[in-house]
């Protein structure tokens, strides 16, 4: 529509650009949206029995290490990486393993515990056979320069473990275009293989969808946000929401965060995904008055399943 002869058109409405940017994402949700459901829950703490000191520290030999799901988590870019005890004794790391990235064409980056978690430097670990721990890198999700096309990516890792050995991981995607890699997280992680089997008994699989979001292109402080989460089945079965799972959502901006955890509205969707489809859901989130104006990272998590994350501008 051209507005060059408005004042000939009375019936001409003009919008502004954020409503009109949420009309446009609004006419892409091709089924109704579930209302939000106003329902806070705890977040979901992982009670793990301890197990018995162990005697000896993990050794290469006796770790899978693999290269987990790469996504966003308080306004950090983040990479999994999952530590699986295969040996047949139990084995303990007294902190997250030495690691350095190793960029092709550049000398390797050594990565720290996060300036927010010292602590994880020295977090023993027991592991016993079977058992899996959870080292999150993160690196800055935005600075002036991510709006460019250059990045600065590593796409191997090497660790080395306290029992011995060293291993080459590759197939990490780890971006330090904004600032160094550092460890977020290290923990002791149910094994997959019992949720996964879980999961598949009760018809979830909610680890088989993806996710994602439609925002308005800015945000105020103080205000709600309003955005829509879009969850996509793409596999031949219908996916379950018998179990109801929770949600978190993470508001980022200037160094500060604002997190909740909530329930999905399982109900109004009808309790199921169905098969090759997908289903959009209405979310909120206060944004805090007190955040620094500029770039805001919003992110996503469904227990269990995706995660998903967009930034929005902040006035």
């Amino acid at each position: 529509m051209s507005y060059s002869n408005d004042h000939q058109r009375p019936h001409a409405v003009l919008l502004s650009l954020p409503l009109l940017s949420l009309l446009c994402a609004a006419s892409a949700w091709a089924a109704p949206v579930v209302p939000w459901l106003n329902q806070p829950v705890a977040p979901r703490a992982a009670p793990l029995a301890m197990p018995a000191p162990s005697v000896h520290p993990c050794a290469a030999a006796s770790l899978r290490i693999v290269a987990g799901a790469s996504g966003a988590w308080r306004g950090q870019a983040t990479q999994e990486i999952r530590l699986t005890n295969t040996g047949l004794e139990a084995c303990h790391l007294p902190g997250f393993p030495s690691a350095q990235l190793q960029p092709a064409g550049a000398a390797p980056q050594a990565v720290a515990a996060s300036v927010e978690a010292p602590q994880l430097a020295g977090e023993r670990l027991e592991l016993a056979p079977g058992a899996e721990a959870l080292m999150l890198l993160g690196t800055p999700g935005s600075c002036e320069a991510s709006g460019k096309p250059q990045r600065k990516v590593s796409k191997r890792l090497q660790l080395a473990l306290p029992g011995g050995g060293l291993r080459q991981l590759d197939g990490v995607h780890v971006d330090t275009l904004c600032g160094r890699a550092s460890v977020l997280r290290f923990e002791r992680v149910e094994g997959e293989a019992a949720p996964m089997a879980q999961a598949q008994r009760a018809g979830a699989a909610l680890q088989r969808l993806t996710g994602s979001i439609s925002v308005a292109q800015e945000a105020a402080r103080g205000g709600l946000l309003r955005y829509v989460v879009t969850l996509t089945n793409p596999t031949p079965n219908p996916v379950s929401l018998a179990t109801c799972p929770a949600y978190t959502q993470s508001l980022y901006a200037g160094g500060k965060a604002a997190d909740s955890t909530l329930r999905l509205n399982c109900a109004g969707a009808g309790g199921v995904i169905a098969a090759n489809a997908s289903v959009s859901f209405a979310m909120q989130a206060q944004v805090p008055s007190d955040l620094a104006p500029g770039e805001l990272k919003l992110s996503w998590k469904l227990d269990d399943g995706p995660g998903a994350g967009t930034l929005v501008g902040l006035r």
